[in-house]
Protein backbone atom coordinates (compact mmCIF):
# COMPACT_ATOMS: atom_id res chain seq x y z
CA UNK A 1 0.00 0.00 0.00
CA UNK A 2 1.07 3.58 0.09
CA UNK A 3 3.51 5.31 2.38
CA UNK A 4 0.98 8.17 3.44
CA UNK A 5 -0.01 8.03 7.39
CA UNK A 6 -2.81 6.64 7.92
CA UNK A 7 -5.93 7.40 10.40
CA UNK A 8 -7.49 5.15 12.66
CA UNK A 9 -11.01 5.05 12.08
CA UNK A 10 -13.27 3.41 14.95
CA UNK A 11 -17.11 2.22 13.22
CA UNK A 12 -19.40 -0.04 14.49
CA UNK A 13 -20.64 -3.16 11.88
CA UNK A 14 -23.48 -5.56 11.95
CA UNK A 15 -21.38 -8.97 13.38
CA UNK A 16 -23.47 -10.76 10.00
CA UNK A 17 -21.95 -7.66 7.57
CA UNK A 18 -18.35 -7.94 9.54
CA UNK A 19 -18.27 -11.87 9.06
CA UNK A 20 -18.71 -11.50 5.49
CA UNK A 21 -16.45 -9.48 5.06
CA UNK A 22 -13.74 -11.59 7.10
CA UNK A 23 -14.82 -14.47 4.73
CA UNK A 24 -14.16 -11.94 1.44
CA UNK A 25 -10.73 -10.81 3.02
CA UNK A 26 -9.36 -14.71 3.76
CA UNK A 27 -10.71 -16.15 0.33
CA UNK A 28 -8.93 -12.83 -1.33
CA UNK A 29 -5.97 -13.04 0.81
CA UNK A 30 -6.34 -9.99 1.58
CA UNK A 31 -6.12 -7.96 4.84
CA UNK A 32 -9.47 -6.19 6.56
CA UNK A 33 -8.12 -2.23 6.50
CA UNK A 34 -7.10 -2.71 2.60
CA UNK A 35 -10.31 -4.37 1.88
CA UNK A 36 -12.73 -1.42 3.15
CA UNK A 37 -10.06 0.83 1.45
CA UNK A 38 -10.48 -0.45 -1.65
CA UNK A 39 -14.37 -0.81 -1.35
CA UNK A 40 -14.48 2.87 -0.34
CA UNK A 41 -12.10 3.97 -3.58
CA UNK A 42 -14.21 2.01 -5.93
CA UNK A 43 -17.76 3.71 -4.44
CA UNK A 44 -15.61 7.19 -4.14
CA UNK A 45 -14.49 7.11 -8.24
CA UNK A 46 -18.03 5.60 -9.12
CA UNK A 47 -19.20 8.71 -8.25
CA UNK A 48 -17.06 10.82 -9.59
CA UNK A 49 -17.27 8.79 -13.10
CA UNK A 50 -21.00 9.81 -12.58
CA UNK A 51 -20.08 13.49 -12.39
CA UNK A 52 -17.98 13.48 -15.30
CA UNK A 53 -20.37 11.49 -17.29
CA UNK A 54 -23.29 14.35 -16.54
CA UNK A 55 -22.26 16.70 -19.52
CA UNK A 56 -22.17 13.59 -21.97
CA UNK A 57 -25.92 12.55 -20.79
CA UNK A 58 -27.23 15.99 -20.73
CA UNK A 59 -25.87 16.44 -24.84
CA UNK A 60 -27.32 13.05 -25.19
CA UNK A 61 -30.65 14.20 -23.94
CA UNK A 62 -30.69 17.50 -25.50
CA UNK A 63 -30.27 15.70 -29.04
CA UNK A 64 -33.18 13.36 -28.47
CA UNK A 65 -35.44 16.40 -27.02
CA UNK A 66 -34.37 18.41 -30.54
CA UNK A 67 -35.47 15.66 -32.34
CA UNK A 68 -38.85 15.16 -30.37
CA UNK A 69 -39.27 18.52 -30.80
CA UNK A 70 -38.86 18.14 -34.67
CA UNK A 71 -40.92 15.08 -34.66
CA UNK A 72 -43.52 16.91 -32.64
CA UNK A 73 -43.50 20.20 -35.03
CA UNK A 74 -44.20 17.95 -37.72
CA UNK A 75 -47.28 15.62 -36.45
CA UNK A 76 -48.46 19.69 -35.59
CA UNK A 77 -48.43 20.67 -39.50
CA UNK A 78 -49.78 17.63 -40.54
CA UNK A 79 -52.69 17.31 -38.22
CA UNK A 80 -52.88 21.48 -39.29
CA UNK A 81 -53.17 20.37 -43.14
CA UNK A 82 -55.78 17.51 -42.69
CA UNK A 83 -57.77 19.45 -40.37
CA UNK A 84 -57.67 22.34 -43.37
CA UNK A 85 -58.33 19.96 -46.12
CA UNK A 86 -61.44 18.34 -44.14
CA UNK A 87 -62.78 21.93 -43.78
CA UNK A 88 -62.26 22.66 -47.47
CA UNK A 89 -64.19 19.30 -48.07
CA UNK A 90 -67.13 19.92 -45.98
CA UNK A 91 -67.29 23.04 -46.94
CA UNK A 92 -67.90 21.51 -50.46
CA UNK A 93 -71.28 20.86 -51.70
CA UNK A 94 -72.17 17.10 -52.26
CA UNK A 95 -72.01 16.85 -56.20
CA UNK A 96 -72.88 12.89 -56.07
CA UNK A 97 -76.46 12.20 -57.05
CA UNK A 98 -76.86 8.31 -57.90
CA UNK A 99 -79.83 7.31 -59.32
CA UNK A 100 -81.76 5.90 -56.53
CA UNK A 101 -84.64 4.06 -58.94
CA UNK A 102 -81.90 2.23 -60.74
CA UNK A 103 -80.21 1.27 -57.59
CA UNK A 104 -83.73 0.19 -56.15
CA UNK A 105 -84.66 -1.82 -59.39
CA UNK A 106 -81.28 -3.56 -59.09
CA UNK A 107 -81.79 -4.50 -55.79
CA UNK A 108 -85.19 -6.19 -56.35
CA UNK A 109 -83.59 -8.30 -59.38
CA UNK A 110 -81.05 -9.74 -56.69
CA UNK A 111 -84.04 -10.51 -54.64
CA UNK A 112 -84.74 -13.32 -57.60
CA UNK A 113 -89.12 -13.00 -56.64
CA UNK A 114 -91.10 -12.55 -59.37
CA UNK A 115 -92.86 -9.05 -59.79
CA UNK A 116 -96.38 -10.58 -58.51
CA UNK A 117 -94.70 -12.30 -55.22
CA UNK A 118 -95.64 -10.60 -52.22
CA UNK A 119 -92.13 -9.93 -50.86
CA UNK A 120 -91.43 -8.48 -54.27
CA UNK A 121 -93.58 -5.86 -53.29
CA UNK A 122 -93.27 -4.95 -49.82
CA UNK A 123 -89.57 -4.80 -50.80
CA UNK A 124 -90.39 -2.57 -53.41
CA UNK A 125 -92.78 -0.26 -50.91
CA UNK A 126 -89.70 -0.09 -48.87
CA UNK A 127 -87.47 0.58 -51.17
CA UNK A 128 -89.63 3.64 -52.37
CA UNK A 129 -90.27 5.26 -48.82
CA UNK A 130 -86.71 5.19 -47.96
CA UNK A 131 -85.89 7.09 -51.47
CA UNK A 132 -88.49 9.24 -50.78
CA UNK A 133 -86.93 9.81 -47.54
CA UNK A 134 -83.75 10.70 -48.77
CA UNK A 135 -85.11 12.75 -51.31
CA UNK A 136 -86.61 14.88 -48.47
CA UNK A 137 -83.60 15.50 -46.20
Amino acid sequence: MEDKKRVQVNFRLDENFLAAIQAKCKTDNVTQTDFIIQALKKALSSNDSKLESIPEVLSSLYFRLTQLETRLADSLATQQHLSDRLTALEQQPNTYSPDLEALSEHVLAQLHLGKQAPGYKAAKKALSNFITQLNIE
